[in-house]
Order: C-alpha cells, then structure tokens, then sequence
C-alpha cells in the first residue's frame, strides 16, 4: 500500500507540472506577434492628428498641400513681379519661404525674392537671398547668376558708401523750415536752383515743432513729434528728387531726452574755484548716455534721412569731460591718479608752456601734471572719436546705406595741437575713422557783421587752405570733403568763371560737396 500511494503522488507531481507548461505555452503564445509575410506592409501610415482640425492626415498628403500652397504663393508674386507690383511679390514670397518650402520650390522662392528685392533696390535683402543661392545645394540652378549679382551689388554698396559727387546743400536751423504751407514751393525752388540736399540743423535746444506746441510753453516737444516731422521733410524731399541730411551734436542730444537726466549732465572744473560745475552739456563717456544717442540717432534713421553729420558746435574744451566715468577710466587706463587741482593749476595754459615743433610734435617740460595734461588730451580726443566709430558702426548694422560726416575744425588741419587742446579733435585720427565724408566750415564769429567780401577772404585764408593741403591730399575723393559758404541775405554763393565775380568756390575742385549756411548768423 505504501509503495503504491508512493508512485500515486509521483504520477500527480508529473501531471501538475505538465499541466502549467500547457498553460505557459499557450500564453506565451498569445503574446507572440503576428508573423507577416515578406514583402507585405508591416504598419499603417503615419497620420497626424490636430484637436478640432477634421480627419487626421497623411505625412504624403500633408507635403502635397504644402507644395500646393507654395505653387500657389510662387505663381501670385511672379505675376505681382510681372506687373511690377514688387513689394506684393516680396510679400508673397516671404509666405512661401516660411512655410517649409520643397527643395525645388525654395530655390525658386529665393531667386524670385532677390529679383524683387533688386526691383526696389533693396540691395542688402538681395544680396542675403543671393548668398543664399550661391552656396545652398538648392539654389545650384541660380548660383551661376547669384554668384555675378553678388559682386555687382557689392560695387553698388560700396558706392552707395560713398558720397555723392557735386553736392550742393542748403543747411537750415530746425525752426526756419515750414511744417507744410510752402516747403514744396521751396525745395522744388532749389531744386531748379542746383541744390542737390537739404542739411537740417537739430541745434542744442528743443525749439518748438509746430504752432501747437510754441502756444503751449510748457510742452517740450518730445522725439516722437521730431520724428514725425523728418519724415515728412524726407518724404517731400525725395518726391523733389533732393536727398535730406540732418546735423547733430552729440554733447546737446540729451535734451530730447523724456525726462530730465542730472546724471548725464557734463563736468568742467573751475580754476579759480578749485571746484566742479554741472555744464548744459552731456557727458559723452557716460554709458547710460551713450545707449541713449544710439537710440535717438536709430529713430532718426528710420524715417528715411539721407545722412547724419556730426557737428562740433561745443566741442569739448580743455576744462571739460573731468566727470568721474571719465577721469577713473583714463586713471585705470594709465595706471595714474587725476588730481584736477594739480592738473588744471593757475596760470594753466598748456600751449603757451608746450614747445609746438615745425611738424607738430609737442615737446613737454619737466612737470609732471603737464604730461598728465597731454595724456589727458590725446586720450580725450581719442575717445570721443571712439565713441562716435561706435555709434556709427552700430548705425550702419541697421542702416548701410546712410551716410555719416563728421565735422572738423579747420585749425584741427591747419593747427593740430592747438586744436587737441581747445577742441579735443584730431583730425589726422579722424580720416582713418569709417566716416563718409567731412565737413569744414569758416571760422566765423556768428555775432559780428562781415561783408561778403571780407567772408571770401577769410574762407580763403583758413577754410581753403586747410581743406586743400591737408585734408584732400589724405582722403583722396573730393567727394569725400564738405566745405562751408555763410550765405548773404539769404542767398547762396555761386561758382563763377568771371574774373570781376570772383568766388571762394573757384579755390576748390570739382566734385567737393559744398554746404551754403542759411542759418541766422550768415
């Protein structure tokens, strides 16, 4: 009984593990997936499914919509392009190029778009869609003709760079220009006349815009109403075929500031006091007031000036800039201490102690605060062209076409030292900077009566003379260089041939632009 109750329990023991080995196959087998043939499709097509958008659709018919849509988009900005309606056709093709375009497709919206582009001589926007297809596999058909249009517009940048040749302005103060009643009498006037461009003065204080604005006296009228106001001048000019400039000066440009910045405000030291005064004026090293210049000048250059000029109206004196971002970065610079009491001492007159060479090279004496003097001088003269390099370059990123003067003094040719101290220029420095052209006027006391006369004498002795042997022998290009004529009685000079109507415009070669003052003083 027992050896057979013990072959009963072996024969169960069997029969159970038999059983879940069944049970675990027939699992396994139901996870097992299903085995498709070869050659068959092993998974439906991918779809994309957007909530409340209808049905989801295929990868396949997705790209067959788009390359519809760009067909589409293609076809309405060649007919736009056709009917010369450009910027139609630059907008259609910026559509088309947004919406992931197909690989033939894309070139052809590039190409189309850089035509239309070339249309409107928007030669920078052209120039990038041409890069373009000169180097993306795409644009293979076109690179041939991109590579030939990228080196034509690359002259035509350059030359857009340049001055224009025999320029004839007219510069007024902000306030003498009619707001509407007249201006295109005027400029249509000048135009007939032989005057090329209007140079528009900003001035040093915020002078009324408008008749609103001169019966409210206490609204100062604000960027917002310059800006409206440039762009009505631009626009008039350019539909009378004249270019329009405006003249700034960057040490008064804080007056169109919203709000009052005591902070910005310049510094000059006071010998006989032995103390530091807050100038009208504003201190160019100030970073705070530099973001602020580069703003207003971008805003300026958005309502489509021709140009900007820096004037030097209130240069900086030998007294001024001793503001404390100033002195502490030419201090950290040279590793010096700037005591103004030491520096700026009675009896200060650093040209009379300076031995000035025949060349121009200053020879120092033994002091110490004289040759901290004349670092402080250089370095002065060297930052502010800095400064303005800056603003230029960062003008020029967003503007390339626009020109950019900078005014020079004529002693700053004539009289280099002389003008490194009075009015930290260094013009020599300055031809090397990357500004257009330069602008120099007569030295001429706006308060006292000249006769027309004695004007030519005294542009020929200093304006003339320093335009002709030092400044075009360096920059090369008449185009390069502005001369200044004070008007009389509202009249501009004329260049003449007739010996008995001499003129100070004879002195000069053709092609220098030449800027005939309106303003009160002439």
């Amino acid at each position: 009984m027992s050896v057979l109750s013990h072959k009963f329990q072996h024969f169960f023991h069997m029969a159970v593990v038999c059983l879940l080995c069944v049970v675990m196959f027939v699992a396994c087998g139901r996870t097992r997936p299903a085995q498709v043939p070869t050659g068959t499709v092993s998974s439906p097509p991918v779809v994309e499914i957007s909530p409340g958008q209808g049905p989801p659709v295929s990868r396949t018919q997705r790209s067959q919509n788009i390359r519809q849509i760009h067909e589409r988009l293609l076809k309405k900005a060649r007919d736009h392009f056709d009917a010369r309606q450009f910027q139609e056709a630059i907008r259609e093709l910026t559509r088309m190029l947004a919406l992931d375009p197909q690989a033939d497709l894309e070139g052809d919206g590039h190409w189309w778009l850089g035509k239309s582009y070339d249309q409107v001589k928007d030669w920078e926007s052209a120039q990038q869609e041409y890069r373009w297809l000169a180097s993306a596999p795409m644009g293979q058909r076109y690179r041939s003709h991109s590579s030939q249009r990228l080196n034509e517009i690359k002259g035509l940048l350059e030359e857009r760079k340049a001055p224009p040749l025999d320029t004839q302005a007219i510069r007024f103060a902000l306030n003498q220009l009619p707001v509407a009643e007249g201006f295109e009498e005027g400029i249509t006037k000048m135009k007939h006349d032989g005057v090329t461009t209007l140079l528009i003065d900003l001035g040093c204080e915020r002078s009324a815009l408008n008749q609103a604005e001169l019966q409210n006296s206490e609204k100062r009228p604000d960027i917002g109403g310059l800006q409206s106001l440039l762009r009505s001048y631009a626009v008039r000019s350019h539909r009378a075929g004249l270019l329009m400039y405006v003249g700034v000066n960057l040490r008064c440009l804080g007056n169109w500031a919203p709000t009052e910045h005591q902070v910005w405000h310049d510094r000059a030291y006071h010998i006989d006091t032995k103390s530091f005064r807050a100038t009208q004026w504003f201190d160019l090293f100030h970073p705070a007031y530099q973001e602020f210049v580069s703003r207003f000048l971008m805003r300026i250059c958005k309502e489509g000036v021709d140009g900007v000029v820096f004037l030097n109206d209130h240069p900086l004196g030998p007294v001024d800039g001793v503001t404390q971002i100033g002195l502490k970065r030419f201090e950290k610079q040279f590793g010096v201490t700037f005591d103004s009491s030491q520096v700026f001492y009675e009896g200060f007159e650093p040209l009379r102690m300076a031995n000035v060479s025949r060349g121009g090279s200053v020879q120092l004496g033994s002091k110490t605060n004289d040759t901290l003097f004349w670092r402080w001088a250089g370095w002065k003269a060297r930052q502010r062209l800095a400064i303005l390099e800056a603003v230029v370059e960062r003008l020029r990123s967003h503007y390339p076409a626009v020109q950019f003067g900078l005014e020079l003094h004529p002693h700053a040719l004539t009289n280099p030292v002389g003008a490194l101290v009075k009015f930290a220029e260094d013009a020599m420095d300055a031809t090397r900077r990357p500004f257009s052209f330069f602008f120099v006027r007569p030295e001429i006391d706006r308060h006292s009566t000249y006769t027309e006369q004695a004007v030519i004498e005294k542009l020929r002795r200093i304006s003339t003379k320093a335009v002709l042997d030092r400044l075009l022998p360096v920059v090369d290009d008449p185009r390069r260089v502005w001369v200044s004529m004070p008007a009389k009685g509202g009249k501009r000079l004329r260049s003449t041939t007739a010996a008995s109507d001499a003129s100070p415009l004879q002195n000069f070669p053709s092609g220098i632009g030449v800027v005939h003052d309106l303003r009160a003083f002439s």
